[in-house]
């Protein structure tokens, strides 16, 4: 049998491999040492060999499967001398292992392959930060079984993995021609960025139509925070929400920051205000970053803009600052905890109750409690 070219030649063996029912792979090549062209070629079946003796030791890391048996099934392919085509030189058809069955043939390297649809899918998952492993458990309740399956779910991570290595080094300019193209869409998106000296972003704000319109409507009240887990590029997540009149949480826009400093968050809160037409909010909720208090001073009318700490945050902290013995002490935590949530306990009741529970359980030397009231 003869062949234009080496690609057909092993095009046909792959193909032969994959309705027999075993994997293929390249094996040694010998070259013309006139010309360099290949004169033969040998492929063989996968199973051919055996592994190397270190990989078997017990002490060996990561275990491994053997999946090398000493097969002996190979095809030589040689090149024609006055041609340039390439004919069969050799075959041996045995194998030394099992072949698949016709049921699972599919599921064999040469056959397995993730169709269009398939890295779609897992794309378009991964904007939802699925992974590729969960992506392939739902392909598979799709299709009814792994039965069904046109690939393994190490292909699919290997796409991911390819996808990942496409961008890496272009991830940030990419984020950026994205905001551009929405901003084409839709005037009201609002986007401001800056880089470094080596033209590494270092922090991003954007707020869409949506979240302006929020802003508008229900931006008296701003809740800021950066607690969130960094990304992989060690970069800090910072949304600005509020609450609607559904008492349901709005997102009014977010950012991306390198570090949490005065700079960062003087240079945040502006490109706040420059997307929200300089509509300073009635009250802004923050942590305790020093930080964040000084860049709000300097950015934010102190007399139209009240600084507030987020319980949440405060609450954290008192089983750290009252000590461990009052921490697991149920009565103590039901009362301080009703005291400070209550909404409806007027500023001098307040006054009453709080200073009760210093003097019961003896915290009215804390100095952290001073400066928290």
């Amino acid at each position: 049998m003869k062949f234009d070219t080496l690609q057909q030649g092993i095009s046909f063996y792959e193909n032969y491999a994959r309705v027999s029912g075993f994997d293929t792979r390249l094996y040694s090549t010998k070259k013309r040492k006139s010309d360099g062209k290949i004169s033969l070629k040998y492929c063989v079946c996968n199973k051919e060999g055996f592994r190397e003796t270190p990989r078997l030791q017990s002490n060996y890391k990561k275990k491994r499967p053997i999946t090398r048996m000493g097969c002996n099934a190979r095809i030589t392919l040689q090149l024609i001398n006055d041609q340039d085509n390439y004919v069969i030189f050799s075959f041996y058809e045995g194998h030394t292992h099992p072949l698949t069955t016709p049921n699972s043939t599919h599921h064999t390297k040469q056959s397995r392959n993730l169709t269009l649809v398939d890295k779609k899918y897992i794309i378009d998952n991964s904007h939802a930060n699925i992974g590729a492993t969960k992506s392939y458990r739902l392909m598979k309740e799709h299709v009814g079984g792994y039965q069904n399956m046109a690939a393994s779910v190490t292909d699919s991570k290997n796409f991911q993995r390819d996808i990942k290595k496409h961008i890496r080094g272009k991830d940030a300019q990419m984020l950026i021609e994205n905001f551009k193209r929405k901003q084409e869409m839709c005037s009201s998106f609002f986007f401001k960025y800056e880089v470094d000296d080596k033209q590494h972003l270092i922090r991003v704000f954007w707020a869409d139509a949506i979240g302006r319109k929020n802003y508008a409507s229900f931006g008296d009240v701003v809740s800021f925070d950066t607690t969130f887990s960094m990304n992989e590029y060690c970069m800090l997540f910072s949304p600005f929400t509020g609450v609607d009149n559904s008492k349901s949480c709005v997102t009014f826009a977010a950012a991306l920051l390198y570090r949490e400093d005065t700079e960062n968050f003087v240079w945040l809160f502006e490109a706040f205000g420059d997307a929200m037409s300089a509509c300073d909010p009635t009250c802004i909720i923050t942590n305790q970053d020093p930080a964040m208090k000084i860049a709000n001073e300097r950015v934010f009318d102190s007399s139209r803009t009240r600084y507030r700490l987020c319980m949440w945050h405060i609450m954290k902290k008192v089983p750290e600052k009252v000590g461990a013995t009052l921490a697991q002490n149920e009565d103590f935590m039901s009362e301080f905890c009703n005291s400070v949530w209550s909404k409806h306990t007027e500023p001098e009741e307040f006054d009453e109750v709080w200073n009760s529970i210093l003097e019961k359980y003896d915290l009215i030397n804390n100095i952290w409690l001073q400066h928290m009231f």
